[in-house]
């Protein structure tokens, strides 16, 4: 899969926000709401490995939800099932990073499944009015550049440009 030819892509919403992903190798995207309410440490506990666990007990709902994403952007990018992906190791500290699943004779009971190579990365997103977490995987081990392209709502009734809606106050 990582020498597929064409054009590949990669849909993901959560909140009132939502990201494609277009790219010239499977690529994965996903962005979660940090959202107030979840039992972090236990989820984290239930799925993370140790040193995640211990990320997400510093860090809190941001933490787990730039690991959750980075885990869920590489399990969308093979066609997975995030339930294959939960063991994945997303902890880094790069702007990106190359990702592996845990080799089963070192990693005994963990749940087999897509193997990568991934190259992830998170992305810059909203914090405001609600703090946003998301990242981008592409399978392979090549490092890649995030373009950023933001579209806005806009009333077409409300004239020709988005400017002119927002300074109506129409939305």
């Amino acid at each position: 899969m990582p020498n597929a030819p064409g054009l590949h892509f990669n849909l993901s919403h959560s909140g009132e926000l939502a990201l494609l992903a277009v790219a010239p190798r499977p690529v994965g995207v996903d962005v979660e709401l940090v959202r107030s309410g979840r039992d972090v440490d236990r989820l984290s506990r239930r799925f993370f490995p140790a040193p995640e666990r211990e990320l997400v007990a510093r860090g809190g709902r941001p933490a787990f939800a730039r690991l959750w994403t980075r885990k869920e952007a590489c399990v969308k990018a093979v066609g997975g099932r995030l339930a294959e992906g939960l063991a994945l190791p997303v902890a880094h500290a790069a702007a990106q990073a190359t990702v592996h699943a845990p080799d089963p004779a070192h990693a005994p009971g963990a749940p087999v499944g897509p193997v990568g190579p991934w190259r992830v990365a998170d992305l810059l997103l909203p914090d405001e009015p609600e703090p946003y977490a998301g990242s981008v995987a592409l399978l392979g081990d090549g490092p890649f550049v995030v373009s950023r392209h933001t579209w806005t709502r806009w009333a077409p009734w409300a004239g020709s440009s988005v400017d002119e809606a927002s300074r109506t106050g129409v939305k």
